[in-house]
């Protein structure tokens, strides 16, 4: 039911307007509100074996692993990457202090620039 009832003022004493629903504001999503962001690794699975993937993690020159703010992980990526290297640099599949020659060209997945 849509009522239409007009506001009448007297002294002290007033009725109130039901709105009618063809004037209420539609409801619309945000347009500026930018897509959330995705872990590049969620639905991959990490292996110690796959070097190639763990070196992409890793500093070329120190081979310290990069921190969540560099890689753009989650924080269960992350650590799972973390204990994969280290694992890893422990059955002597990756080495500790330097990255793999052979990966150095590899395509950057972090935000981080290599200087030459």
């Amino acid at each position: 039911m849509i009522f239409d009832l007009k506001v009448y003022w007297q002294r002290g004493v007033s009725t109130q307007q039901i709105p009618s629903t063809s004037d209420m504001p539609i409801k619309l999503e945000n347009p500026f509100k930018e897509p959330p962001k995705k872990c590049i690794l969620c639905g991959v699975s990490v292996n110690y074996k796959n070097v190639q993937l763990l070196s992409q993690f890793i500093s070329p020159y120190t081979g310290r692993i990069f921190g969540r703010h560099i890689t753009g992980l989650c924080g269960k990526k992350q650590k799972e990457i973390s204990k994969s290297i280290k694992k890893a640099q422990r059955m002597g599949f990756m080495s500790v202090m330097l990255k793999d020659p052979a990966f150095i060209k590899d395509p950057n997945i972090c935000d981080y620039k290599i200087w030459e």
